[in-house]
C-alpha cells in the first residue's frame, strides 16, 4: 500500500472538510485546494514507489505546487502554464505506465 491508513484517513478528511469549505469561500479556492490535495499525495507516496520515473515526477509534484499555488494571484498566466504543464507530465506518466507511446 502506498498510502497507509492513517495518510488515508488525513487525506479524506482533507478532501471532504474542503468540500464543505468550498461552499462558502471564493471559487478560485477550488484548484488550490485539489493541488494541495496533490501535493500532500505526492509527498507521501514518492518514498514508497519504486519506479524511478514515477518517483520524480511525484517528487516534482511534491517540491512545484506550494509554489505555483503561491503565485496564482502574482502570475496568473504562468500559474494556469504551469497546471497545464502538470497535466502534460502526469498524462505521459500515465501513457508509460500503459505502455504507450508518449508524444511530449
Amino acid at each position: 500500500m502506498v498510502l497507509s491508513q492513517d495518510d488515508i484517513l488525513e487525506l479524506v478528511t482533507y478532501l471532504v472538510t474542503s468540500a464543505r469549505g468550498l461552499l462558502d469561500e471564493p471559487v478560485d479556492y477550488g484548484p488550490m485546494r485539489l493541488l494541495t490535495a496533490a501535493q500532500r499525495v505526492c509527498a507521501q507516496a514518492a518514498p514508497r514507489v519504486d519506479d524511478l520515473a514515477l518517483r520524480a515526477l511525484l517528487e516534482q509534484l511534491a517540491g512545484g505546487l506550494p509554489r505555483d499555488v503561491a503565485r496564482r494571484i502574482s502570475d496568473p498566466e504562468g500559474y494556469r502554464r504551469a497546471l497545464d504543464e502538470y497535466c502534460g507530465a502526469v498524462a505521459a506518466a500515465l501513457m508509460r505506465r500503459a505502455g504507450r507511446p508518449v508524444d511530449r
